[in-house]
């Protein structure tokens, strides 16, 4: 909040104010020294409380904290145009947004399947010079598949890797968007899970089942 305060040449009423504080007057100046309404992003809004899943007494004073801060949204709602909000998980509005009952999920809305990935037409037009004489049955496979009620979109992080990586096809997901908090969840709560240690399976193998368990998830 501060660095933001510095970067806009906004200056605090109060220079002691906490968090929640730092950010009213972060909407509230922004809005006077512009004259226009404020955009809010705010990505991993979740994050604080993941990162600490593993200790409850914890994640639930984060959780606390983020509702103080999110409650600022609520109050600042005349100086604001747009807040878009992303993270991992679902929670609901009365455990982690009370009282910012505008908020709308869009998480498995049909008009915004296609926000967090490539489509078919993207590979197509937009990287078409990157993907030249590409096997599409292949990178289908790979980096394909994964939707949220509408059209299938490609893995986007995973496109320019591979296009940056001389289209070498690695699990790049796992390798950049591992869910640590799940992995702490088994841990915690002593789930059963197969004993992998003596399994070995070559990555096509192991990515063959992924893509046939996704597809049937999915239907």
């Amino acid at each position: 909040m501060t660095e933001n305060q510095q970067r806009l040449g906004i200056k605090s009423r109060n220079e002691r104010a906490d968090v929640p504080g730092k950010f009213t007057d972060l909407i509230l100046k922004a809005s006077e020294q512009s004259g226009q309404k404020v955009i809010v992003l705010v990505d991993e809004y979740d994050k604080p409380i993941l990162d600490n899943i593993d200790d409850p007494e914890r994640a639930a004073e984060l959780r606390e904290g983020l509702k103080n801060l999110y409650s600022v949204l609520k109050g600042q709602d005349a100086n604001l145009q747009f807040v878009f909000m992303t993270g991992v998980s679902k929670f609901s509005k009365v455990s982690l947004f009370i009282g910012l009952n505008q908020l709308h999920d869009i998480t498995l809305h049909e008009g915004y399947a296609t926000i967090c990935g490539y489509t078919q037409h993207d590979l197509e037009t937009t990287f078409a010079g990157y993907l030249a004489g590409v096997d599409w049955a292949q990178l289908k496979t790979w980096y394909n598949g994964y939707q949220f009620i509408g059209e299938a979109v490609y893995n986007p992080y995973d496109i320019l890797l591979l296009i940056s990586g001389n289209r070498r096809y690695r699990n790049y997901w796992f390798e950049t968007g591992n869910p640590s908090f799940l992995i702490k969840l088994f841990q915690q709560k002593a789930y059963f899970l197969p004993d992998p240690e003596q399994l070995e399976v070559s990555v096509a193998k192991s990515l063959s089942t992924a893509f046939g368990e996704s597809k049937r998830l999915s239907k």
